[in-house]
């Protein structure tokens, strides 16, 4: 476990709020970081932690000699959906953080320059929002699996 408190963080908050983007509890306010992001960036991130934190727990619940064999052979299938879908997202979210970038720093060059940097992130745009669509609902349903065996 490499950052054990960010992982309990982000797992104490998707199991608190699956469908609600805040919870208030006394004067703490817990917000679900998939629910709040503002961003395009900020929702990969966030669906990125989100995935991590659940193949953490999968991976103990695989781990637990007392859970079922059919129940560790269906998260695995689901796992298997979701992973390709995040590494997607991964490479999706990078290549929109250069592509913005070259955008930035074409902002001061020539019109070509700026014109072929709009049309670079305009596109990359588009294939983030595609691939965090892509990838919310394999993560979703490994997720629901988790949060299943969990209670």
């Amino acid at each position: 476990m490499r950052q054990p408190l960010r992982v309990l963080a982000l797992a104490c908050a998707l199991t608190l709020m699956p469908a609600c983007a805040a919870l208030q509890i006394g004067q703490t306010r817990v917000e679900n970081p998939i629910a709040v992001a503002q961003t395009m960036e900020q929702r990969a991130y966030a669906l990125l932690h989100a995935y991590a934190a659940i193949v953490e727990e999968a991976t103990e619940i695989v781990a637990d000699p007392a859970t079922p064999l059919a129940f560790k052979r269906t998260l695995g299938q689901v796992e298997r959906a979701a992973t390709p879908a995040a590494e997607t997202l991964q490479i999706a979210v990078t290549a929109y953080l250069r592509a913005r970038a070259d955008f930035e720093a074409a902002s001061g060059a020539n019109q070509t320059a700026l014109q072929r940097g709009a049309a670079t992130l305009a596109i990359a745009a588009r294939r983030l929002n595609e691939a965090v669509a892509a990838a919310q609902a394999p993560i979703a349903e490994l997720d629901g699996l988790v949060r299943a065996h969990r209670d």
